[in-house]
């Protein structure tokens, strides 16, 4: 782990000036060793630092430091060394980046260590005279912070006889902070696994610094020779999360057995995953979904645990969770995460690669496992209706109670349920076309747009031409804006955009001839800068035009996609559509 240097300036209470420092600090102040402290703080920050120098009282404040050559941005504290002078430590802010990250990947290798055991282990703190218990899965209690009291009462709760007295000479031990011990209890003192023959309890002493010390240890259940393991966690080959069946059991025991309050279960699916197959290759697929089983993992922390429920997606069960704040800040860690680590690999390069979520609480949005699981994976389906990249928390008030959701996932036919592939969607729209008489063209245009991230599709039936409908996130549905575009599509001025081809990309409206002048106004008005014209005939032969535009920027059309906006335009000429 990477080492972080403090560097200690005394300064003249009297003037500021440097009365002695740390070798560094005179090897990057040069010749700017004779200014007083106060020249050399950066004028945004003297408030603050004339504060600390006045109060002296050891803490931590932000502070840009000058020297002849550089800025360092910098972390100093105060404290008086006698009356005449006062001692500066200052630490430089990167250094404490780097050992930051350094410690992370510290911590994260450990973490994976301590999850391949099932082994509980725990922290107590001298002085608050609590306990951080962890990695309870195997057990009847939880992960939480105990009182010494407290945890010394669960390990109790099972123990009889010679257990006893064993129970209480290890608290003893823990309390005593000091050396090493270990306590051999027969029987099992965390579940019901008939086994275990012996419960092993280990603690040892640690020494943090001068002001800090504690005792670590950890619980161990032995079995008999040739037993087989009860419940055995097993961890997916791929993620190193859990595999599906030991994360839904876990669930379905804090929730439906053990009815621990503020249990809460996160779904999260990675968006448009199979695209990110077909255009990046499977190899970095796997890539993807490891990294982001990581993120979950750091970002769930010892508050939770987390499984990997399919190819891409996730199920979390988050403890003690008290506050819809609370269970906010965890989720959108690991959706800014998700998006920070890779920006540009999304649907197109002009978007990350992103996560929805959908997210509930035992008990306060359901009573037991199976209803909880139903409104979480509804919320998901409502973060991906709603544009995905987003997580939703459940709210009756928003979303309805359960009874009004099953009502409504009754009667929504949706196509592009989860993450269908582009060429998928399309597949399925043509065999509900085909076989389903009861889809619309409205739902084919929503269900489009949706799939590829359109802000606006059009359709226009003629002659003349009528706008039949229009769909999209940003969708253009008022009539001035419909009847200046059929009054364009009526006008004897539309063969000659279609001269060359049915099928007109405009990337940027300055790229429209000379005789578009007034559509081209309407366009910058409207704020629609790029823009796609179709021209097909349906199955009345009656002309149609489709249009596929952005609202508020200008893009490059991903002309791998216009196959599919073909294919499409093929189904929309199946149906008779005046």
């Amino acid at each position: 782990m990477k080492d972080v240097s403090f560097y200690d300036i005394v300064i003249s209470k009297k003037d500021q000036k440097i009365v002695s420092a740390d070798s560094w600090i005179y090897d990057q102040l040069g010749n700017y060793a004779v200014k007083p402290m106060n020249e050399l703080i950066a004028v945004e920050d003297m408030d603050i630092y004339l504060n600390n120098i006045k109060n002296c009282d050891g803490n931590w404040y932000p502070s840009k430091f000058l020297c002849p050559h550089t800025m360092y941005y910098t972390y100093m504290k105060a404290v008086r060394e006698n009356e005449d002078f006062i001692r500066l430590t200052i630490v430089d802010a990167a250094d404490l980046l780097n050992a930051h990250s350094s410690l992370m990947r510290v911590i994260n290798i450990f973490q994976a260590q301590l999850d391949m055991y099932e082994d509980v282990y725990f922290v107590f703190t001298p002085g608050e005279e609590s306990v951080s218990v962890f990695n309870t899965e195997v057990s009847d209690f939880q992960t939480k912070l105990y009182s010494l009291s407290e945890f010394e009462h669960i390990l109790l709760s099972r123990a009889v006889g010679d257990q006893i007295d064993s129970v209480k000479s290890f608290i003893t031990q823990v309390k005593s902070c000091v050396g090493r011990s270990t306590t051999t209890v027969k029987g099992n003192l965390l579940n019901n696994d008939p086994d275990v023959s012996h419960t092993i309890l280990d603690e040892s002493f640690v020494f943090y610094d001068q002001e800090t010390k504690g005792v670590v240890g950890h619980i161990q259940l032995l079995r008999n020779q040739g037993a087989v393991k009860i419940n055995s966690i097993k961890h997916d080959s791929m993620t190193g999360l859990l595999e599906k069946s030991d994360i839904l059991r876990i669930a379905k025991e804090r929730i439906d057995e053990r009815r621990l309050e503020g249990t809460a279960l996160a779904i999260i699916d990675i968006d448009f995953f199979k695209t990110v197959n077909d255009t990046f290759g499977h190899q970095f697929g796997d890539e993807v979904v490891k990294r982001i089983a990581s993120i979950i993992s750091n970002e769930v922390g010892t508050d939770g645990i987390s499984g990997r429920f399919g190819g891409d997606e996730f199920l979390v069960v988050l403890y003690d969770i008290e506050s819809e704040k609370e269970l906010r800040a965890k989720l959108k860690g690991i959706k800014n995460k998700v998006t920070a680590t890779f920006p540009d690999k999304g649907i197109d390069k002009d978007n990350p690669l992103s996560v929805s979520i959908g997210a509930a609480v035992f008990p306060k949005d359901a009573e037991n496992y199976d209803e909880l699981f139903e409104i979480t994976d509804h919320c998901l389906y409502l973060a991906k209706e709603k544009g995905r990249n987003r997580y939703i928390i459940y709210t009756p008030e928003k979303h309805g109670t359960l009874e009004e959701i099953r009502h409504k996932q009754k009667n929504t036919r949706k196509i592009n349920e989860r993450d269908l592939s582009y060429g998928d969607v399309i597949v399925k729209m043509f065999n509900m076309a085909l076989h389903d008489k009861a889809s619309t063209i409205e739902q084919y245009m929503s269900e489009f747009a949706e799939a590829f991230g359109l802000q606006n599709v059009m359709l226009f039936v003629g002659e003349p031409f009528k706008h039949r409908y229009s769909a999209g996130s940003d969708a253009i549905n008022d009539k001035v804006a419909t009847d200046f575009v059929v009054k364009i599509l009526d006008s004897p001025e539309l063969e000659q955009y279609f001269a060359l081809d049915d099928f007109v990309v405009i990337n940027r409206p300055e790229t429209l001839p000379p005789f578009a002048h007034k559509i081209k106004e309407f366009l910058d008005k409207r704020e629609t800068y790029s823009i796609i014209y179709i021209r097909f005939f349906d199955k009345d032969n009656r002309k149609c035009i489709f249009i596929i535009s952005t609202v508020g920027k200008t893009i490059l059309w991903n002309q791998t996609h216009f196959r599919y906006y073909r294919a499409f335009i093929d189904l929309l000429s199946l149906h008779s559509l005046g």
